[in-house]
């Protein structure tokens, strides 16, 4: 802004003192507002404009954005180019282009062998140094070549693998757990480059399924007890593995309120220590105990079986299988007690194809007197022959399966005063065991209902039950017989048999199972003095022969349901002249025992032993006595 030389007072200043001043003053003379050379001249409150400073900062941004531009394009051509070499190009090695295949059962037994076949693949350009496989297995994996021995890990250094080369491994191990489970097996590849002292590593899994367990576990016991009253427990443990399992244990969780009285096997704790099992063994716990609790209170008892990581301990390292039992705790006002052949302990098994002979007794648990007591037992399950029932002091109904003893059927059943005692009978008859019925079984359902005086004084119904399931074992038939002209042995010598000439037969052991599976199927048998064992043997099993007690030994082993089993052995026979006229025995005869995999007990048949008359297809005329 211009301001005059000699007065720096502003034009506004100026022209206020103008506007107000009381006379007038002559008007100054002014310069030219607009000298030569200036054709403006700026306010003195305007800002000074900037245009150079606006200017500037515009082409730094520019050069900025051509910076930012040009590096990103150096960036993502550097990357594409590495990729390239990465993947395509030159020495270079990548883990990617390694290639692991396996092939195996996806599911497998617990205790059984897994075979793992292993192809590694190298599809990289350059070689691979030094390359060294490791497969770890899951805790409790056994050695397949040994099964008494951990097996932690399998490691196999492979060397070199040229490029476009393949190595295979087969490895087997057997795998242990519960049934359900996933075992992942890592597998780790780990091999070096030429030109660097890196390690590289690749590492992937395989996943197998256990679809049974090596050891199962059964609790049988009641439904329903009363507090207070002794209760029995009955636990099996059986080993479904090929191999032995050792340190095996049964742990058991038992509810509040049951105290043991008394253990077939010693306890540690709670827990059972059973040690090492055989494949297909199997071993039977009864505790007993009194369980004490409110009505209507229901207590669980839990079990698991499993294998410890040492003897004597008691922990359970591997479980395999756990199976729960509920115990309902109910107010009885009368108690009953079911015997089946005189057995009242609840775990009898029955024979098939045999008369089964029932007495229920029943008492009054109450301080007042019951009337109209009724007790019906209710029959059920695939081996009851529903035709057989009989009954002398009670009811059966052929439609409903049911046994009712009543006053209708029993005068003397019009009351039961307190502590009073009743007992009811009847009979049926078991099915024939059969390979068509997987489960023979027999369910007595007992259900019990009277009157009694409350504590109104007023009359109320009341009621109670239980059930007991009861196993039909299978029926095993067992058979020696004596063959000269048949069998897969030629036989030399005189038929009849002639004194001071020996004269060999073929002896033809057979064990047929009519029901259930049989495991561990075994016969024994002795030879006379004058017979000789010849050491040919064929069939089913292995037969040995123990000199010293003249012992045969037929390990069968196990017979399918609904299948027979036959072995054969060759004897000789020289008579003497004190069996002359006689047709003397070949065998001692002998008794075949195996394992019912179903009712969990072992079933046994006897043999007649075979003599000298016993020859297939020889003429009558010949006869079988010796000359």
């Amino acid at each position: 802004m211009l301001r005059n030389n000699e007065d720096d007072t502003s034009f506004l200043e100026r022209a206020r003192q103008k506007l107000y001043a009381r006379t007038a003053s002559i008007p100054e003379e002014h310069a030219d507002l607009s000298p030569a050379g200036n054709r403006s001249l700026p306010h003195a409150w305007q800002e000074d404009p900037l245009p150079m400073v606006r200017h500037r900062g515009r082409r730094k941004v520019r050069i900025a954005t051509l910076f930012l531009s040009v590096s990103v394009i150096f960036f993502l051509g550097a990357a594409a180019v590495a990729g390239y070499f990465i993947y395509f190009g030159g020495d270079t090695v990548s883990i990617n282009r390694i290639d692991i295949k396996m092939q195996g059962p996806t599911t497998i037994a617990g205790g059984d062998t897994l075979p793992l076949s292993l192809a590694i693949v190298n599809r990289n350009p350059a070689e691979l140094q030094n390359v060294s496989l490791e497969v770890d297995f899951p805790p409790g994996t056994r050695s397949a070549s040994d099964v008494s021995q951990p097996y932690t890990n399998y490691v196999k250094q492979i060397g070199t693998l040229a490029s476009g080369g393949t190595a295979m491994e087969s490895v087997k191990a057997v795998l242990f757990g519960s049934v359900g489970q996933n075992l992942t097996i890592p597998v780790i590849i780990t091999f070096g480059i030429a030109g660097s002292s890196a390690t590289f590593v690749k590492k992937t899994s395989y996943v197998v399924s256990v679809a049974s367990t090596p050891l199962s576990v059964s609790v049988d016991t009641l439904a329903e007890t009363t507090s207070g009253a002794p209760l029995t427990l009955t636990l099996t443990v059986r080993a479904n593995a090929n191999v032995p399992l050792d340190n095996v244990v049964l742990a058991g969780a038992l509810p509040f309120g049951f105290s043991v009285t008394n253990s077939s096997v010693p306890m540690t704790g709670t827990s059972f220590l059973l040690g090492t099992m055989a494949p297909g063994a199997s071993k039977t716990i009864t505790l007993t105990g009194v369980l004490t609790g409110q009505d209507q209170a229901q207590s669980t008892f839990h079990f698991t079986v499993g294998t410890a990581s040492s003897p004597g301990d008691s922990t359970i390292a591997i479980p395999y299988m756990t199976q729960d039992a509920l115990v309902t705790i109910t107010a009885p006002f009368i108690s009953t007690v079911l015997a089946v052949n005189g057995d009242s302990s609840g775990s009898a098994t029955l024979a098939p194809n045999a008369t089964q002979s029932v007495t229920v007794s029943y008492t009054n648990t109450l301080s007042t007197t019951v009337s109209n007591p009724v007790v019906t037992i209710a029959l059920s399950g695939t081996a009851v022959d529903y035709n057989s029932v009989q009954t002398t002091n009670g009811f059966y109904d052929s439609s409903a399966h049911t046994i009712t003893f009543s006053n209708a059927t029993d005068p003397s059943l019009g009351s039961l005063a307190p502590g009073a005692t009743a007992v009811g009978s009847f009979s049926f008859n078991t099915v024939p065991a059969s390979a068509s019925v997987l489960s023979p079984v027999v369910t007595f359902t007992t259900s019990v209902s009277g009157t009694r005086v409350g504590q109104s004084n007023v009359p109320e119904q009341v009621t109670a039950s239980a059930a007991e399931t009861l196993k039909v074992t299978t029926a095993v038939a067992s058979a020696q017989s004596v063959l000269y002209t048949t069998g897969p042995f030629a036989n030399t010598g005189p038929v009849p048999p002639v004194v001071g000439q020996p004269t060999t037969y073929t002896i033809r052991l057979s064990a047929q199972d009519a029901g259930a599976p049989i495991a561990g199927g075994t016969m024994t048998l002795s030879l006379p003095v004058y017979v000789t064992y010849l050491n040919k043997t064929s069939g089913s099993g292995s037969l040995s022969y123990d000199n010293a007690s003249r012992t045969v030994t037929w390990d069968a082993g196990d017979i399918p349901q609904g299948t027979t089993a036959v072995a054969y052995f060759q004897v000789s026979v020289l008579p003497s002249t004190t069996q002359k006229g006689t047709a003397p025995a070949l065998t001692s005869g002998g008794t075949f025992s195996g394992y019912d995999r179903f009712a969990g007990v072992q079933v046994s048949a006897s043999a007649e032993p075979p003599t000298t008359a016993m020859n297939d297809g020889m003429p009558a005329n010949q006869g079988g006595a010796v000359q």
